[in-house]
């Protein structure tokens, strides 16, 4: 359908469940709030009609653009679950409780996201956030226990 855009989430498992009214888009550092006319489902991401964007060149300029929901937006978090941007600013140890920093920054890789974890003299630590390292992450009390081996 002329002007409607195809959205792929990051985490092409995730299903955004609650209506969808408005859109943060975000591209060449210009970030703009989008209402929504049509957010449908389809397999691998979303069908978007914005309004204003009525013709296959409008939505050509908003080709490669990040594309942010209200958290409200977002499926309730199962147990062990956190989203990545609750991930900054948490302190972060390792399993025997050794302070490896704060995380300051997460980013995705391509394969997952992975966490920027600056210590207090400055040395920097990038932890991927999956399963096989993240051990606990209460995001609500600001701390990650993380499996790391001594890197000292």
């Amino acid at each position: 359908m002329a002007g409607e855009l195809s959205l792929r989430p990051y985490n092409a498992h995730s299903r955004i469940s609650g209506k969808v009214d408005q859109l943060i888009v975000l591209l060449d550092g210009r970030r703009e709030a989008r209402t929504v006319r049509v957010f449908r489902p389809v397999l691998g991401g979303y069908l978007v009609r914005l309004v204003g964007v009525d013709d296959r060149e409008t939505a050509a300029t908003l080709t490669h653009a990040e594309v942010r929901v209200a958290r409200a937006a977002l499926p309730p978090l199962g147990p062990a679950e956190y989203y990545v941007e609750d991930i900054v600013g948490c302190s972060v140890e390792d399993e025997g409780g050794r302070p490896l920093g704060v995380a300051r920054q997460a980013f995705w890789n391509g394969a997952h996201d992975v966490a920027t974890v600056v210590a207090d003299d400055g040395r920097e630590r990038l932890i991927p956030l999956v399963p096989q390292f993240v051990l606990t992450a209460d995001t609500a009390g600001r701390r990650i226990r993380v499996r790391w081996e001594d890197d000292d």
